[in-house]
């Protein structure tokens, strides 16, 4: 008897921890951000729209966590009693606090836990905005409730939660995606329109937070705007997000005082099947015009030998294929990897080609082809340009760590 009881602890103690690995994986997977601490949304002419998914952090998540759920993938994080909603999310990808213990108005509400009428103190997701213009910014959100227990959220600034970002409300619109932007009051349970904004005094990059009052929410995607009348359609405008200056290319461009560099900026757009992404950082294709692109120019450097590094861009949502062309004569191919962020650059996504004769006047071609993962969503064969490195020197190129860039 002894030792069947024996076996039978060891066997629920294996169980255990296998959901615990399960559970932290899952964590890991769908908690981590997919967009660096370098990524910001761009503000202009008063309006910024920001994807759920795009956050650059949580903190205060030791109680719950936003879980991010696609057309293909959900989280296993407990209690959860919704359906999958990504098909018609905007990006095919929305937010989720989970677990969801108060799905109805009979399960016990627990402040601190799956309640917090106090913005701040439960569950914040972080996001990066540069506003270009100061002024008042009212907030929308497209949000997904089935009830009367998944539909509030808190909005903060800097750090701050000013009264006009607490006790955002839904209660029409149930069981779709919906817009809204109320404030719930005392004497207004379901909201009062105009209520919900922030106050941005100065221009530049602020810390828009987003925090829990309920679990169980879910969120797709919201919008500031300094327009008071301004009312989203559909899956809302589209999203812009930058990064803070040097970009990566010119970093390693300019790690090898020899090197030579032909970014996207030297290569011709029009008619090409391109067109510049980012604030033209880099050349993409746009997958709802074109599957294909190609773009030429002159090599103007000396005469001579180089080893040829591309520097190319991972995307989390198919892979890209590249190939590079001198005078017609194709030189290589290759793909980046997968990431598991939206897009990624690093010395995983570059390629390189040693020791490879060039003459000033070469003609250098670049030919890009989508990828997807699916057959449904596309990258965008996103890239950033070609560094010529003395012959030797192109692997140090290609392979310098963005952990070094960034603390040297």
């Amino acid at each position: 008897m002894r030792s069947t009881n024996l076996i039978c602890f060891i066997f629920l103690n294996i169980v255990a921890s296998c959901f615990n690995m399960q559970a932290q994986s899952e964590k890991s997977i769908y908690t981590a951000p997919i967009v660096g601490e370098e990524n910001f949304f761009e503000e202009k002419n008063g309006l910024v729209a920001i994807e759920a998914e795009y956050y650059y952090k949580q903190s205060k998540s030791e109680i719950r966590q936003w879980y991010r759920t696609t057309i293909h993938e959900a989280p296993f994080a407990g209690l959860d009693g919704d359906d999958n909603h990504a098909s018609q999310a905007s990006n095919n990808t929305y937010l989720e606090i989970l677990p969801d213990t108060r799905a109805t108005h009979a399960d016990k509400l627990i402040h601190g836990e799956n309640f917090s009428n106090e913005p701040g103190k439960l569950e914040v997701l972080h996001y990066k905005v540069n506003f270009n213009n100061p002024g008042r910014y009212y907030l929308w959100m497209r949000a997904f409730s089935t009830g009367s227990e998944d539909n509030g959220i808190h909005v903060g600034l800097n750090g701050t939660w000013p009264e006009n970002g607490q006790r955002m409300q839904w209660c029409e619109g149930k069981n779709e995606w919906t817009w809204d932007s109320k404030q719930r009051t005392k004497e207004v349970h379901c909201g009062v329109p105009y209520q919900i904004y922030l106050d941005i005094e100065k221009s530049g990059v602020h810390d828009i937070q987003l925090s829990m009052r309920e679990d169980g929410f879910e969120f797709d995607k919201f919008i500031l705007t300094k327009d008071r009348n301004y009312v989203p359609k559909d899956k809302g405008a589209r999203v812009t997000l930058l990064w803070t200056e040097p970009s990566y290319f010119q970093t390693i461009g300019a790690s090898v005082i020899e090197n030579k560099t032909l970014p996207v900026d030297d290569f011709p757009i029009e008619g090409t099947g391109y067109y510049k992404d980012t604030g033209g950082r880099w050349l993409a294709i746009n997958p709802n015009k074109n599957k294909e692109a190609s773009t030429t120019t002159d090599f103007t450097f000396k005469s001579a030998n180089y080893d040829v590094v591309f520097v190319g861009v991972g995307e989390n949502d198919g892979q890209s294929t590249f190939t590079l062309l001198i005078n017609g004569t194709e030189l290589g191919s290759y793909s980046p990897s997968l990431t598991q962020k939206m897009f990624e650059e690093g010395e995983a996504f570059n390629a390189l080609w040693e020791n490879v004769q060039l003459n000033k006047g070469d003609k250098v071609t670049v030919v890009s082809k989508i990828g997807s993962t699916d057959g449904k969503e596309w990258a965008r064969a996103r890239w950033a340009g070609i560094i010529f490195a003395p012959v030797g020197k192109g692997k140090e190129v290609k392979n310098l760590l963005l952990s070094h860039i960034k603390n040297p």
